[in-house]
């Protein structure tokens, strides 16, 4: 009998070793101009204020801002090594509910109201992760408004709560 492995949809986070200027360079190639689309609308990132000679949407996918020091600072999170399934995710959800790798827990996706819109969210998890990816449409384009690692207690809870209530609704 011939075993075949199965091939994961998304292969873990890029090293801790990876340097900002590496980060930044593969949001420029892979995210940036890596002509994105959602339900045939581009995906876009916010371009303004640049900050240390980066524009803004990399600092929503690496960063996240501290505010209890009594200023604002960006802290670098484990959620900067993630990048690397921001593209994939997008390129392949529609793909998820044709493939048979049956160890994948596939990427989910769902639109939730917020404030005085919708927000589309796309989620991975598996046994080792969870990653989310949230986007905002204006006009003809999607923003990607933020994406980053669930890592704290209860949250995925409550993005799959979320998740579940739309699939009830649609």
């Amino acid at each position: 009998m011939i075993s075949i492995k199965k091939q994961l949809c998304l292969n873990g986070p890029l090293p801790e070793i990876t340097t900002d200027d590496e980060l930044y360079e593969y949001f420029i190639k892979n995210i940036y101009y890596g002509n994105l689309k959602i339900n045939g609308m581009h995906i876009k990132v916010f371009t303004m204020p640049f900050e240390d000679n980066k524009m803004q949407g990399f600092f929503h996918l690496t960063t996240k801002t501290q505010k209890n020091l009594g200023m604002k600072i960006r802290m670098k999170e484990p959620r900067a090594y993630f990048i690397n399934y921001v593209a994939p995710m997008i390129n392949n959800y529609m793909k998820c509910s044709k493939c048979n790798n049956d160890e994948c827990s596939k990427i989910k996706v769902w639109t939730a109201p917020y404030k005085n819109t919708k927000r589309t969210k796309l989620l991975y998890s598996d046994k080792l992760y969870s990653y989310i990816i949230i986007l905002e449409q204006s006009k003809n384009d999607m923003y990607i408004v933020s994406s980053y690692l669930i890592d704290e207690p209860g949250y995925l809870e409550n993005v799959l709560k979320e998740y579940n209530k739309y699939k009830k609704t649609s």
